[in-house]
């Protein structure tokens, strides 16, 4: 990235790890997210049971039985399916399969269709150099630096450019930050994974049909298979983000997937080439051991063992196909992992890497468990608080008495920093409603906050932060801490996102306080930090950043940031 774009991702990164200032974005904030209807997909895909698919329901329950019970998973929701039909759809806990889900990376893979489509009307080529449809944004310095640059190695994450994640976020011009930032090297040399290549992509399909990135898909891709209900982020200039931004239901994740395994048909109609699905799915970049698995075709990752193909975005979303049995996985959750580090895959591989018969005997005790086994999973089991538990907290106001209340939001700080939509910082929280149905008001500097939590099963409702619109389920749960102080737990997920954020109100007799926590959250960044750390060229920088490269150090910063525990005092 340039010196500039370093100097501004250096700000951004110091002010959000100052608890006692309010986060101010380098980039003016600007709206993305709107309401997204809910309800199945268009054309939906044929469902059918799984033996008559050849694989057993209960092999299908301890499959799902094994994911919750991995404590290193937080798994939101698993579609199973082969042949192209449904065989199963698994919703853990409060989370749903009738709405659209933010993808992060596995996007990249959605982008590549669209490059694929773009290639099939004889618009681009691998070999096309990249500078030569951008004469404007390029610069002739630029322009002799990066001459040798190829959509290829947009495709394969073997461009050099360092303008990444980090630098958009302070720039209001991703094309020329592009072009305008240092190499790492030579052009196809090397895997440099990096989300700006897709973006550049998505600006690439848009510059050659004219049409945004989402308006071609619909017309092309997306309408055909009956996808509907989507969103796509955009940068500042309009532009698809393309490497992440996505809000894309699981079916219709599923049914890109299921175009894949049938080499580009779709109900019998020819939608993009098998010729291109073929270079996509296979092997250009050697991926390091440490992403996991899988190696890099085209924006889409390639088995190193299996013949399998995946879409994978950060914190768990995937769309894993094993080839060879034409089993496909659709997951999400909210895990701590950036690529396939995460026991899913293990588990998965264990499970349906092997080989299927073609149809299996009826099971309808199998069929049973494998229901009880979905009932479990999307139970949410709670109890209306008796009075003396909720009267603790009902009627009350409670103002914050902390310095590092600054800081803190209601929305996930990791949300926060990808939306560049920042907390003003936390005033007061007020309890009331009933016992069944308590009601929390989160009082921030600019926006106030209702929440409707239910104490018998969480309760759907969509919140606005600065015109971005999330649908969240909230549960509240009275309790007690282990000094036998009255606590008011409330848990919300967002249902759209990978993200979760526990608020704990505890009454004490110094004081009340009111600890957050986010998942995925501090663990996650801390993780990240620790990798970085093991970099001799990000210690200082770090240092710098944190005060200390120190991991336990790391760990306590990172801590009051993602998981702050705030002092308040009751109004009277």
């Amino acid at each position: 990235m340039s010196l500039l774009s370093t100097n501004h991702a250096f700000q951004l990164i110091t002010r959000i790890l100052d608890p006692a200032e309010a986060t101010e974005p380098v980039v003016e904030f600007a709206a993305q997210k709107p309401a997204i209807p809910l309800g199945r997909s268009g054309q939906p895909l044929p469902e059918d049971l799984p033996e008559n698919q050849g694989v057993s329901s209960r092999h299908i329950a301890a499959f799902l039985q094994e994911l919750n019970r991995d404590p290193t998973l937080r798994m939101h929701s698993v579609l199973i399916l082969r042949h192209g039909k449904i065989l199963c759809r698994a919703a853990f806990g409060a989370q749903r399969m009738d709405l659209p889900k933010y993808t992060f990376s596995a996007c990249k893979s959605v982008v590549s269709l669209a490059v694929g489509l773009v290639m099939d009307d004889g618009l681009l080529r691998p070999e096309d150099k990249v500078v030569d449809f951008f004469p404007e944004e390029c610069g002739p310095v630029s322009r002799r630096l990066l001459k040798d640059l190829t959509v290829e190695h947009l495709l394969t994450m073997t461009a050099t450019p360092m303008f990444n994640e980090a630098s958009s976020m302070t720039c209001t011009d991703w094309v020329r930050g592009y072009f305008s930032s240092p190499g790492l090297g030579e052009s196809g040399k090397k895997f440099q994974y990096n989300s700006l290549n897709t973006y550049m992509l998505s600006a690439l399909v848009c510059r050659l049909t004219g049409e945004t990135l989402s308006d071609f898909l619909s017309r092309r891709l997306f309408g055909p298979m009956g996808i509907g209900d989507f969103y796509w982020e955009t940068c500042p200039q309009g532009i698809e983000k393309g490497g992440w931004g996505l809000y894309l239901k699981p079916e219709d994740l599923a049914k890109l997937g299921v175009l894949i395994q049938n080499k580009g048909l779709w109900n019998g109609q020819r939608l993009i080439s098998e010729e291109y699905l073929q270079k996509a799915t296979q092997t250009w970049a050697e991926a390091p051991e440490s992403c996991g698995d899988f190696n890099y075709g085209w924006q889409i990752w390639v088995g190193r063992r299996d013949n399998t193909f995946l879409f994978n975005g950060m914190l768990g979303q995937n769309v894993l196909c094993y080839r060879d049995n034409d089993i496909l996985l659709i997951s999400h959750a909210g895990n701590d992992e950036n690529f396939q580090q995460s026991r899913y895959f293990t588990i998965a591989r264990e499970y349906f890497g092997g080989e299927f018969p073609d149809s299996l005997p009826r099971d309808a005790a199998g069929e049973r468990e494998l229901r009880k086994t979905l009932q479990t999973l999307s139970a949410c089991p709670g109890r209306v608080p008796d009075r003396e538990e909720f009267e603790a907290f009902a009627g009350k106001r409670f103002t914050a008495d902390d310095p590092c209340a600054a800081s803190a939001g209601l929305l996930p700080l990791l949300l926060q920093a990808v939306e560049n939509s920042y907390s003003h910082g936390l005033q007061a929280i007020a309890v009331g409603g009933t016992r069944t149905m308590p009601e929390l008001f989160y009082e921030e500097r600019d926006q106030l906050h209702h929440i409707t939590a239910g104490t018998r099963e969480p309760v759907v409702q969509t919140l606005t932060f600065h015109g971005n619109v999330y649908r969240v389920a909230a549960q509240a749960r009275f309790t007690h801490d282990d000094e036998e102080n009255p606590v008011l737990r409330v848990r919300l997920d967002f249902l759209e996102t990978p993200c979760t954020r526990i608020l704990k109100l505890i009454r004490t007799p110094a004081g009340f306080t009111v600890r957050q926590e986010e998942f995925p959250g501090a663990n996650y960044v801390r993780k990240l930090t620790d990798q970085a750390a093991n970099a001799p060229a990000m210690r200082p920088i770090l240092s710098a950043l944190l005060g200390s490269s120190d991991p336990d150090f790391l760990g306590w910063k990172l801590e009051r940031i993602f998981a702050p525990s705030l002092k308040f005092r009751e109004d009277t």
